[in-house]
């Protein structure tokens, strides 16, 4: 790996060859000599550099730097050339000395010698790239045209066809499992491996394993360079589901020896920058993701910006690096022919950017200025877990989904004016126009979090299902001392919530019934969730009637509590004589492995051959 980086500083030292080799041509024997020991120190000095620090490696900063070499050396040999291998260079320098910027800068006690125009010369030479950098800047912020026009696009002009995940029962879990709670959790149960006090966790990817959203997080090196000398892998990582609140860490034993806080060849972001050249690694770090054998792989999206003037990403034309945490072995992939396992091609960071760039400047720059007409200026909404707070990542027919709503640029509107789903994997981004009347996300955890949460609880994770064909903001509350799961609740989103269309619960299944029934209420329509478990067959063991509208009961050995709820169309009044003793069959869902968890009975199945009349002889 070392001589990738070796190619890297001599790609970023080629501006000095051209100056390099007029300086052998003028200069004397022990002036060359001098000349080459000064370019190969240049050349240890900038390996160093370049090793260390991974600077950017797109194809604008290494032009960057290659007119900053050519600029710089031309402009030292040229004044050596004149001043110091020049035969008549103590005339000319009395001459220069003597001119009337060199009296001006006397009358100030400043003497210009030929080191001080060596040195005026380089100051020039910057102020000309920076010129050049400044025309980029401005040439990049003016036109991302270009930029938005290399997103791959699909605009829907309605909601029909998003991929939002429907609730029809509680069996179908929303996510509950917010990367805070996710993060303690796995903090508290890293105790679970030998010597668990050198390591920490610092990161942490959604992806897809074997058709389940999860959360994995590596374990990575804390107490710097001495712990990884002393241990020089890490043990492996942990994996959390990411619907399930009952859900434990669990941790993976997978030695890893090629990770982030790994130090030299083995810092995994200093191996996929060997392999970036013309590219920009975006995000902060690699990420972690698994096969569907376990076996950890870091992976990076590499970026292009669009040209040396317009350093805006080209969306379309990235790369995806992908490191074997156990061989070191990189590979970088076009984005049609990533590895199945990879579900995070496009990370967080560069859909952000690409989201907010649909957003604002779909028409071009003008019309996103106070100048220009805003027609269809969005912004994306910022109550997200990634992507700088602005994306949600979803699961939907097993691929991730980062989510936003979006919302108008005016702060005094609080309405979403359409989705945005983009495909992790192909870097798709979806664009659904919203019709109704849908608050936005900030303010559903405000709703959450002053009207209803009387426990001071925090809400974090706003995910918008369908349940009853109604666009619905399920928002996770989380403790706030330790970012426990503690509530879920469910806001009908028209935007219109003081009329009390929510539901606060401990679990999936009593807040689904819960929100439909108030749904009901303020529609006017019944809902009649049609419960589709599998079939129960037992003896009534206990019957308990809490109240006129449930009846509750138990079988023989079976410690599941199953309820009728009294009030359904579906429930005759024959049931309610159901005792101890009964034999009975029915549909029931658990949405909990709790076995204590109540199980709604399907009333259009249940059977109670105690109370089937039987034929008069």
């Amino acid at each position: 790996m070392l001589s990738y980086f070796a190619l890297i500083t001599l790609v970023k030292l080629s501006g000095l060859l051209i100056p390099f080799i007029w300086f052998l041509w003028i200069s004397n024997r022990r002036w060359r000599t001098w000349g080459t020991v000064a370019i190969v120190v240049l050349f240890i000095v900038s390996y160093i550099n370049t090793y260390f620090n991974l600077p950017d490696l797109a194809y604008p900063s290494l032009i960057d730097g290659w007119l900053m070499w050519l600029i710089g050396g031309f402009v030292v040999v040229a004044v050596l050339r004149r001043f110091v291998f020049n035969p008549n260079g103590v005339t000319e320098r009395a001459v220069n000395e003597d001119s009337f910027i060199g009296r001006l800068m006397r009358q100030f006690g400043v003497t210009i010698g030929w080191i001080g125009r060596l040195i005026g010369a380089a100051v020039a030479a910057f102020v000309l790239v920076l010129v050049l950098g400044m025309v980029s800047s401005v040439i990049t912020a003016m036109n991302p045209k270009p930029a938005v026009s290399s997103i791959k696009t699909e605009i829907n002009n309605s909601t029909d066809g998003a991929p939002m995940p429907v609730i029809k029962k509680s069996a179908e879990t929303p996510v509950v499992n917010a990367p805070q709670t996710v993060s303690t959790d796995m903090n508290n149960s890293l105790n679970s491996f030998k010597n668990s006090n050198v390591y920490d966790l610092n990161h942490m990817r959604v992806q897809m394993y074997k058709g389940k959203m999860v959360y994995v997080a590596p374990v990575e090196f804390s107490g710097g360079f001495w712990r990884y000398i002393h241990y020089l892998k890490v043990p492996g990582y942990f994996m959390t589901n990411a619907t399930d609140k009952n859900a434990d860490p669990k941790f993976v034993s997978k030695p890893m020896r090629y990770t982030p806080s790994a130090y030299f060849n083995r810092d995994a972001d200093r191996r996929i920058n060997a392999y970036s050249m013309g590219y920009t690694m975006v995000g902060s770090t690699s990420q972690l993701e698994v096969d569907n054998n376990g076996t950890p792989y870091y992976v990076r999206t590499l970026a292009k910006p669009l040209s040396y003037f317009n350093r805006n990403y080209d969306f379309k034309h990235y790369k995806v690096a992908v490191l074997n945490t156990i061989s070191g072995k990189v590979k970088v992939y076009s984005p049609n022919k990533v590895p199945k396992f990879v579900d995070v091609a496009a990370t967080p960071e560069l859909v952000q950017k690409e989201v907010t760039m649909f957003g604002k400047y779909r028409h071009g720059f003008w019309n996103a200025t106070s100048f220009g007409g805003h027609n269809d200026v969005m912004k994306p909404t910022e109550a997200g877990t990634e992507g700088g707070n602005t994306l949600t990542p979803y699961a939907y027919k097993g691929r991730i989904y980062y989510f936003t709503g979006m919302t108008s640029v005016n702060s005094h509107q609080s309405s979403i004016l359409g989705y945005a789903f983009v495909d992790a994997r192909t870097n798709k981004l979806h664009y659904y126009r919203e019709h109704g009347n849908v608050m936005t996300p900030e303010r559903a955890i405000s709703y959450a979090q002053q009207d209803i949460n009387p426990q001071n609880y925090k809400g974090t994770l706003p995910l918008l299902y369908r349940i009853g064909g109604k666009p619905t903001w399920v928002v996770s509350m989380l403790d706030r001392d330790n970012n426990s799961f503690m509530k879920f609740v469910y806001l009908l989103a028209d935007g219109n919530n003081q009329g009390g269309t929510y539901a606060v619960g401990d679990d999936a299944q009593s807040t689904l019934d819960l929100f439909q029934q108030r749904v009901s209420a303020k529609t006017g329509v019944v809902a009649e969730p049609k419960v589709t478990g599998k079939t129960i067959s037992g003896t009534v063991e206990r019957v308990v009637k809490p109240d006129s509208k449930q009846i509750l009961f138990i079988l023989k050995g079976d410690s599941h509590v199953y309820r009728m709820d009294t009030s359904s169309k579906s429930f005759q009044p024959i049931f309610q004589f159901i005792q101890a003793g009964d034999k009975v069959s029915f549909k029931a869902t658990a949405t909990d492995k709790n076995q204590l968890a109540t199980a709604n009975v399907g009333l259009d199945t249940f059977k109670n051959q105690s109370l089937t009349p039987t034929k008069a002889k």
